[in-house]
């Protein structure tokens, strides 16, 4: 922590910490890894240009006085000298270039005459090199190198054994200097070294700007999430053009708030509903008892008063009992008294239930329940058995509520693959188009000539949160002949007897 109080007093320890910072080191260390490995490349192969090129001159001036002895010779032969020993030979004069030619024997026959009284040597790696006729090429240092060259000086020797028709064999050597070499080398080392630091800060300087570059939509948006707040919360950000990561972002974000503002609103909307529907018994309940107070009553009177503050609170319980165990369906708790419970059972229980209302309404509920599958196989599922009950006959009851008199409700069990469908089906007029997407709605009713009583709108509700409870799903549809039809899908428990017992 320390080390990191000088950058906090000069302000950098907040940029350094930043991802455009981050990022920006990133390019830099990806192009100075780049740039010093291409100039790493270049400066060796440039180098070994430089040397083999030097190297080729050498073996030039040593072809060309070649060539020149084998001229020499056939003039003396034309001219009857057999035994030609090289003295005729004219000296050369290449400029910052020695040579020498010796016998096979080491003696020096011919020279440069800047070498004047000194020897090119003549290492054991040259002598080896006479049988096979092979070039040899040296760099010398000391001795001979420093007399011509100074104390640093080094000398690119080449060594050529020739054993030629008519000439006795000899060895011709080549030198020169590699200064001019090794000046070259350094200079273009110079040069790197000079352009890499300022290729660095360059690209410093572009990466810096290319990383904020590329985060400015980051912090643009960052900015705008900043102000979002309730009042604002239909706003969207703007879609980017293309198709990478910030657009991504950007959709996933807007469908996000999408999301957020359509379950705010529904909050809203809950809320407002749910204050209603509690508000209404207890405004009645207040205005028929500031009203009874007004004057003296007779019994008569204060058992209607009596009877309706039942019905209104009554209702009130209802709709507080529905709100709680929505909320527990909707925010997904876990099922605190799960077993396994009967499907032929539930059903049984919540026709039982709902005779009176069906009854009252002169409707006729028909169960038809799952027969066991196979060899003792009995149809069960994993839940609350209360819940499950619930869900029944808030289906029920609401088919009975639109049905006509005299008409039956069919509630029937199957067992289809691995699920439990369970179908609750009545023979009224169906579900306008129009509503079918909403029955499930919080608070929604449908309205309808066969509605004969009142409800709050939280049955089909609470009966799909109870259904995802338990894995499941309900689904409603009418039907081809007439009617509505809601069914319900539960995954199966596969038990046997045995299992039972």
């Amino acid at each position: 922590m320390r080390s990191s109080r000088p950058l906090k007093a000069f302000g950098l320890w907040r940029h350094i910490q930043t991802l455009r910072f981050r990022l920006a080191l990133l390019f830099l260390i990806v192009f100075g890894l780049i740039i010093t490995g291409l100039s790493v490349v270049i400066l060796s192969v440039r180098e070994r240009h430089l040397r083999w090129d030097f190297d080729d001159r050498l073996k030039d001036r040593a072809e060309a006085i070649i060539e020149e002895v084998l001229s020499n010779r056939q003039e003396a032969s034309a001219a009857g000298d057999k035994d030609y020993d090289f003295t005729s030979l004219k000296p050369y004069r290449f400029r910052g270039y020695y040579y020498q030619l010796r016998r096979a024997d080491g003696t020096v026959i011919h020279r440069s005459p800047r070498l004047r009284n000194r020897e090119l040597p003549l290492s054991e790696l040259a002598r080896t090199g006479r049988e096979s006729q092979e070039q040899v090429l040296e760099t010398v240092t000391g001795g001979i190198a420093q007399e011509l060259f100074g104390a640093e000086g080094k000398l690119r020797l080449l060594t050529i054994c020739r054993q030629e028709q008519g000439l006795p064999p000899y060895y011709l050597q080549v030198g020169a200097s590699l200064r001019r070499v090794e000046d070259s080398i350094r200079s273009l080392r110079v040069v790197f070294l000079s352009v890499i630091p300022a290729a660095l800060l360059v690209a410093g300087i572009a990466s810096w700007l290319l990383a904020g570059r590329s985060l400015s939509p980051i912090a643009r948006i960052a900015e705008a999430a900043d102000e979002l707040g309730v009042e604002n919360l239909a706003r969207r950000f703007d879609q980017p053009r293309g198709r990478d990561e910030v657009a991504n972002m950007v959709a996933t974000i807007n469908a996000m708030l999408d999301r957020l503002s359509t379950a705010f609103q529904a909050q809203s909307r809950f809320i407002a509903d749910v204050s209603h529907e509690i508000k209404t018994p207890l405004s009645i309940i207040l205005g028929e008892a500031q009203v009874l107070i007004q004057r003296e009553r007779g019994p008569e009177e204060y058992a209607r008063f009596v009877a309706s503050v039942q019905d209104e609170v009554r209702s009130l319980a209802q709709t507080v009992d529905s709100v709680l165990t929505l909320a527990r369906a909707e925010a997904g708790l876990p099922l605190t008294e799960a077993a396994e419970v009967s499907v032929n059972e539930v059903v049984t229980d919540a026709a039982e239930r709902c005779q009176a209302v069906a009854k009252q309404r002169e409707v006729r509920l028909v169960p038809r329940l799952a027969l066991p599958r196979g060899d003792k196989l009995e149809p069960l599922v994993w839940g609350d058995g209360g819940l499950l009950r619930l869900m029944i006959v808030n289906l029920v009851r609401n088919a009975v509520r639109y049905s006509p008199p005299d008409e039956a409700v069919d509630i029937t069990v199957e067992l289809k693959g691995s699920e439990a469908s369970i179908s609750v089906r009545d023979r009224g007029p169906g579900i306008p188009e129009e509503y079918v997407d909403r029955v499930f709605d919080r608070f929604f009713c449908v309205p309808h000539q066969y509605q004969s009583f009142k409800g709050i709108g939280l049955g089909l509700t609470i009966a799909r949160g109870i259904a995802r409870l338990h894995d499941g799903t309900v689904s409603v549809s009418n039907r081809p002949e007439g009617g509505c039809e809601f069914v319900v899908r539960l995954p199966l428990i596969m038990a046997k007897e045995s299992h039972r017992d």
